[in-house]
């Protein structure tokens, strides 16, 4: 193999590793729901949009309280969805809120914790 080259891949192998450690790992997941917590806490919010102001870098994904970490057993309403909050797209990381039929928050569990 040509020197070019393995300097080339040394240098993906470099730039790879932060993205997997961000994304996989998780090592930076934490701090960073605990500063996103730090900013929705005190703003005590009521819906899905005043949370949803807080919050960036996640996906969104509906669960079953079972597949909740602290919010496993919560007992959904009729009217009631349980939201899971990925944050930096890490599934170790998850906030967990129940939301009624108008987007009311019923419940967040900080899973991540």
């Amino acid at each position: 193999m040509k020197r070019r080259t393995k300097i080339w891949l040394g240098v993906a192998g470099l730039l790879a590793l932060p993205i997997i450690w961000f994304t996989y790992i998780g090592g930076t997941a934490y701090p960073y729901a605990l500063y996103l917590e730090s900013r929705w806490l005190p703003a005590n919010p009521k819906t899905k949009q005043e949370l949803e102001k807080h919050l960036h870098l996640y996906y969104t994904r509906p669960i079953d309280p079972k597949e909740s970490m602290w919010g496993s057993d919560f007992h959904l309403a009729d009217n009631q969805r349980m939201i899971q909050y990925c944050i930096l797209w890490n599934r170790r990381c998850p906030l967990d809120v129940v939301y009624d039929s108008r987007d009311n928050i019923v419940r967040i569990f900080t899973s991540y914790e």
